[in-house]
């Protein structure tokens, strides 16, 4: 990872946050002296919010703007970020398409020496997460073994989702979102699970299942009728 420094020897500590409904993780990187202008890049997803505040040496104030964003070869369009002082926020639209890129370069400037650095960051938008689980029939008395998966940015914890319970007789890991055990009620069965990546990013799964009885006579066959025909 390396910025494009211009007309001077220039190192700096980027402070990056990727934050998801108050998630967020904190990523470090050094700018360092560079001979081609190459763009920071950042995988973040739509309805991600992205910021970032460049920092400098303790004897410059540099003005920073954006110099450009959402423009060139591997820009989607739009202006998705703004400028608060010298802190970037990007927000990600909720429709922006998996597989899209979005630029922006940031410009800071001194005067007096005349100084400039651009810092180019391209965000390459990844997919939103999304779970998939499933659990075939079973008979009464018998097992629950269910693992389900989660796709998407950073790592994922499990919850029974809010407002449910699991089928009596059944257990859930939330570090994995495996559910065990065996159910003790007859008939439809349903596992509510929540997913929650490390960004704050959620995503709601639902299982259904039937307990059927097991397959045995309901009655003796001396119970059977006869008759001389």
């Amino acid at each position: 990872m390396s910025n494009h420094i211009i007309n001077t020897k220039l190192m700096a500590v980027i402070a990056v946050s990727v934050l998801f409904a108050g998630g967020g993780v904190l990523l470090m990187s050094n700018i360092d002296e560079a001979e081609a202008a190459t763009a920071t890049e950042i995988t973040i997803a739509p309805g991600m919010r992205y910021t970032y505040t460049p920092t400098f040496p303790a004897d410059l104030n540099p003005t920073v703007t954006i110099k450009s964003q959402g423009v060139g070869a591997a820009g989607t369009g739009g202006t998705w970020g703004a400028l608060s002082g010298k802190t970037l926020t990007v927000n990600v639209p909720a429709g922006a398409a998996a597989g899209s890129q979005y630029q922006v370069t940031l410009l800071a400037t001194t005067t007096n020496p005349t100084q400039s650095v651009e810092i180019p960051i391209l965000f390459n938008i990844a997919a939103n997460m999304s779970v998939s689980g499933s659990q075939t029939n079973i008979v009464t008395g018998g097992t629950v073994n269910m693992t389900p998966t989660a796709t998407g940015m950073g790592t994922f914890t499990w919850a029974v989702t809010s407002g449910k319970t699991l089928p009596a007789g059944l257990s859930l890991d939330t570090a994995t979102g495996k559910v065990t055990g065996t159910p003790t009620g007859m008939g439809a069965q349903t596992i509510y699970l929540t997913a929650t990546s490390s960004y704050g990013e959620t995503a709601n799964l639902t299982v259904t299942f039937t307990v059927y009885s097991k397959l045995i006579p309901t009655n003796d066959p001396g119970t059977g009728a006869i008759f001389y025909v």
